[in-house]
Order: structure tokens, then C-alpha cells, then sequence
């Protein structure tokens, strides 16, 4: 049942191309002010590049929550779910892995473009996956909960990313710390315990997730 819902949910986000072309150049359209606002060799050090990514990365994943709840709400598919014996949890969840394969994709195209600029290998690719998995579950599934909780205030285009970004600060150092261990290839100290760190909020953000989830989507 939870891979279906998750062809399903996947399925609309793709054929949603505007969804998923504004996602993608948004993003890029970022990582390429970037480029263009500082020296080269700033964007290209490694401690300024592994901050950035994660900023664009945080950003796009705003953009790409309110423009999922806003397909849904276009096209009635709340109306749908409650006529279903579905439970909740697993339309969750599929959710959360649909919209955080395509972040993926965005940090896909993002990072290559650095490996390629920078000259780095691209078997450290593996390790983003792993790193970029975790990272986005986090971010997504804060995400899904203060967009629902703010959706109900008339001002929630602007609480939504007022109230996200202060709570997922723990999660853009660490990933930043793991990501910058990654491409220099050293497992220090600090790299493992970040580690440590962004699981556990992670975790904290998928509990949340599983036992506000449904009650949320209700209101």
C-alpha cells in the first residue's frame, strides 16, 4: 500500500510540471546569483559552498511544500482522502518521500555542477544520497507540520518561513558539517557527532510528523 501512494503521490507532483520546473529554477536560479554576486574562489571554498547549498536547499523545500498543499487544495484531493479507509500515517509518508526524491533531484543538479566546476569525484555522490536523505526527511517533515499548523492564520505566507527557518538552524549546520567531511573526505570528530545530531532531528521531525499529521490535515 505505501509504495502505491507514493507512485501516486510522486506521480502528481511530476505531472505537475510547473511544480516541478519552478522548483528547479528556482533553485538553480539561486546557486547561479550566487556565482555571479561573489568571487569564484569564495563560492568555491568548500566552508562557503556547503553553507549555501543548504540555504538554497531550505529554500526550495518552502517553496516546494506550499506548492504541494496548494495542488491539493486546487483539486480537492483532501475531499478524496476522507472518503478512503487510507490511514493517515501512510499518506504521510508518502508525501514526505515523493517530495524528498524531488529535492533530490534539485541537490542532484546543484552538486554535480559544483563536482564538475571544482573537479572533484563523483563517487562522493553515494555519500550525498545517504546525507541528502536524511537531511530532507528533516527539513520536509518540519516542513509539512508549521505549513499545516500556520495554513489556518491569514498571514500564513509569512509565518511559514519565519517559523521554519529558526527551527531547522540545527539541521543546515550539521548537514553543512557532514557535507563539507564529505568532499574533503575526513571523518573528524565534529563530522561524526553532526551526524549524531541530524539524526536525531530527523527522527524528532518524522515522529512529529506520525502523530500531528492527521489531525492537522483535518482542521
Amino acid at each position: 500500500m505505501i509504495f502505491k501512494l507514493i507512485k501516486n503521490e510522486f506521480f502528481l507532483e511530476s505531472k505537475s510540471s510547473f511544480n516541478l520546473l519552478y522548483i528547479t529554477f528556482f533553485a538553480i536560479s539561486c546557486f547561479m546569483f550566487l556565482l555571479f554576486s561573489f568571487p569564484l574562489s569564495k563560492i568555491f571554498d568548500t566552508n562557503v559552498f556547503t553553507g549555501f547549498f543548504w540555504i538554497i536547499i531550505s529554500l526550495s523545500t518552502i517553496k516546494l511544500v506550499e506548492n504541494s498543499f496548494a495542488r491539493e487544495k486546487d483539486y480537492n484531493i483532501y475531499d478524496l482522502i476522507y472518503s478512503t479507509p487510507i490511514d493517515l500515517t501512510l499518506i504521510y509518508f508518502a508525501k514526505l518521500i515523493s517530495l524528498s526524491i524531488i529535492l533530490f533531484g534539485v541537490q542532484f543538479i546543484i552538486f554535480s555542477s559544483y563536482m564538475i566546476l571544482s573537479d572533484l569525484s563523483f563517487e562522493i555522490l553515494f555519500s550525498l544520497l545517504f546525507l541528502s536523505m536524511v537531511t530532507n526527511f528533516g527539513l520536509l517533515s518540519f516542513g509539512i507540520l508549521i505549513f499545516l499548523l500556520t495554513n489556518t492564520n491569514t498571514s500564513k505566507s509569512f509565518l511559514f518561513p519565519v517559523i521554519f527557518f529558526p527551527l531547522i538552524i540545527p539541521i543546515l549546520i550539521n548537514a553543512s558539517n557532514i557535507l563539507y567531511g564529505i568532499i574533503i573526505q575526513e571523518m573528524s570528530s565534529l563530522y561524526i557527532e553532526s551526524w549524531m545530531i541530524l539524526l536525531t532531528f530527523a527522527l524528532i521531525g518524522i515522529l512529529l510528523g506520525v502523530n500531528l499529521f492527521g489531525k492537522l490535515i483535518k482542521q
